[in-house]
Order: structure tokens, then C-alpha cells, then sequence
């Protein structure tokens, strides 16, 4: 026969059921209960792989709440193939992080950091386990944002690709086969142009080309008219000298000095005229030549012009010349 059950231990059970219960409740709920949460969703076009719900929110890598659901499909355009997420930011924790005021939930201030290039889109905690989490980012010069929701059920953050979606597509757009081709066409028309080259000529014209210059330098015309350009200034020198450091009483002699000054000037730039033209049209000396040149006509008209004044002036070597009265 069997016992009878014991209303007051049945009773106890269901009681100490029913703590229990409400415990768990209160431990599991116990963060949305103290920890106000903001749920917003992100469309991202992308696979979702390796992305699981409570993989962390992460604001330019500080964690400020975690992923709640992932779907394939909500609230969005029958022709829209983006996957949504929706994400909980914890205010209480993001608040912690910051010393001002982040007015998270206001649609006004979310709608100022979306024209400022908020975005969301996927990051990789480990290159090796591929295990995803959603990144919050300012971008600078992001592009325009798009959105998706067919009536306002979350605020919405747009997405962009992350850095590796970027590398995929621009791996999908390198023409690999291209870039072959064009440089294959490049090496077949380098190796034309080398073999069409007459590097037999080319060599010859060198070779000619250096056989002349040594023989200009080494000619014995250029090496006396250099010795006689010498011989010319060493004697000049110390005519100069005199004409510049001693002025004679008599003025006659002086005349007759700067006369053989005037000669030996003439002489002298009839010799550089003689190297000039034997230096080539193209040679480096040719310009310095005609620069002495230049100045060796000046410095002979400078000379016959005093000789000429004191020939006409002898008494100006004791006088001196007036100067002109300045005008009042």
C-alpha cells in the first residue's frame, strides 16, 4: 500500500521552485535591469561568419556593448540581400569611458555623427580564428550613408566594407592576365628596339669623336698659340704695372707708353682671336675666349682714349682735371 503524500513537503518544493526561478531571473537579467541598454541594428553586406550574438561592440577598440541578434533578413526590401544585426550599447559602461556627456539613444545627436562619417562594419579579433565583432568608427570622408529599415523600427548606423572586404575587391579587380600581356608587348618591343640599334656605329662615332678632341688638344698650332697667349700676358703684366704705378713728368713718354700698351694689347687679342678659331664652334673655351676678348677691346680703347687726352692735355699730369661745379 502506498504512502500518502505529505501536503506540506509538496508545497515547500513548488516554494523553494519558485526562489529559485526568480533568482536565476534576477542573476541573468540583472545586468539589463541596472545596465540601461540602446539597441540599434546595422545592414552589412558581407558574410556574417564568425560573428556570434554577445561578440563584443567595440567604439575604435574600446568594448562599450555587445552583439544581441543576428538575422538574415528584417524589416527591409525584398530585393535587399544585406544581413541584419542588432547591437546593444551598454550607456552605463560607454558613459564610464568618457567625461562628457554621449546622449546615447538621441536620434539628433546619432543623425550629427552620421553626417560626420559614423559607421559600423565588421572587424577580425584574430586573423587566425576569424572570430569577428562589430567596430564603431568616425570615418573621415566616409561615403554617403545608406540605410535600410522600411519603417523606423531601430536607429540605424550605416555600415562600410572593412579592410578586408577591400582587399578582396581589389584582388577581384586585378587584371593579373592583363598586366602579363602588356609587359610581355613591352620586353618583345624592348628587344626590337636594342636589336635595331647600330651599336657598330654608335661605337665607331665614339670612337671618332674622342680621336679628334686628342688630336685638337695635342695639335701644335692650340699648344704655341697658349705658350705665345702666356709669353703676351707675362709681358703685359708689368706694363700694366707701370702705367698703373708710376705717371711720368714727361708727357710725351707717357704717350708713347700707352702707345705700346695700345700694341701690346692689339697683340694680345689677336692671339686669343687665333685660339678662339681653333677651339670648335661647340668647345667649353669658346665663350670664356670671347669674354677676354671683350674685355681686351675695352681695355685697348680705354688706353688710346688717354693716350689721346693726354696728348691733347700734357699739362693736365700737374693740374689735374676740374671737376664739374654741382648744380645748386
Amino acid at each position: 500500500m502506498s504512502k500518502k503524500a505529505n501536503p506540506t513537503s509538496i508545497g515547500l518544493f513548488f516554494i523553494m521552485g519558485f526562489v529559485m526561478g526568480l533568482g536565476g531571473l534576477l542573476v541573468f537579467s540583472a545586468r539589463g535591469l541596472f545596465h540601461p541598454m540602446q539597441k540599434d541594428i546595422a545592414y552589412f553586406d558581407a558574410s556574417l561568419k564568425g560573428l556570434n550574438p554577445g561578440a563584443p561592440v567595440k567604439y575604435r577598440g574600446v568594448t562599450i556593448g555587445s552583439v544581441q541578434e543576428i538575422l538574415i533578413r528584417h524589416n527591409q526590401a525584398s530585393n535587399d540581400f544585406s544581413m541584419p544585426v542588432i547591437i546593444a550599447i551598454d550607456k552605463q559602461l560607454a558613459q564610464s569611458k568618457s567625461d562628457q556627456q554621449l546622449q546615447i539613444g538621441s536620434r539628433d545627436k546619432l543623425n550629427e555623427l552620421i553626417s560626420q562619417g559614423f559607421r559600423a562594419r565588421l572587424d577580425a579579433e584574430s586573423l587566425v580564428t576569424g572570430v569577428l565583432y562589430v567596430g564603431l568608427e568616425v570615418i573621415p570622408d566616409a561615403p554617403p550613408p545608406e540605410f535600410h529599415q522600411l519603417t523606423p523600427e531601430y536607429h540605424e548606423i550605416p555600415t562600410v566594407p572593412s579592410q578586408a572586404q577591400h582587399l578582396l575587391a581589389n584582388l577581384a579587380k586585378f587584371d593579373a592576365k592583363g598586366l602579363s600581356e602588356n609587359l610581355n608587348e613591352l620586353l618583345v618591343r624592348l628587344n626590337t628596339s636594342l636589336g635595331q640599334l647600330n651599336i657598330v656605329g654608335i661605337n665607331a662615332g665614339v670612337t671618332n669623336l674622342l680621336a679628334s678632341a686628342d688630336h685638337l688638344i695635342s695639335t701644335p698650332d692650340l699648344t704655341n698659340s697658349l705658350a705665345s697667349l702666356r709669353q703676351t700676358l707675362d709681358e703685359a703684366g708689368p706694363l700694366l704695372k707701370r702705367i698703373d704705378a708710376r705717371v711720368d713728368p714727361v708727357a710725351d713718354s707717357i704717350t708713347n707708353t700707352l702707345y705700346d700698351a695700345q700694341k701690346t694689347l692689339v697683340d694680345l687679342r689677336v692671339g686669343i682671336r687665333n685660339i678662339s678659331d681653333l677651339a670648335g664652334p661647340d668647345s667649353a673655351l669658346r665663350p670664356e675666349l670671347i669674354q677676354t676678348l671683350e674685355q681686351l677691346d675695352n681695355a685697348s680703347r680705354s688706353v688710346a682714349d688717354l693716350a689721346e687726352f693726354l696728348k691733347r692735355n700734357p699739362n693736365s699730369l700737374l693740374t689735374g682735371t676740374k671737376q664739374p661745379k654741382q648744380q645748386p
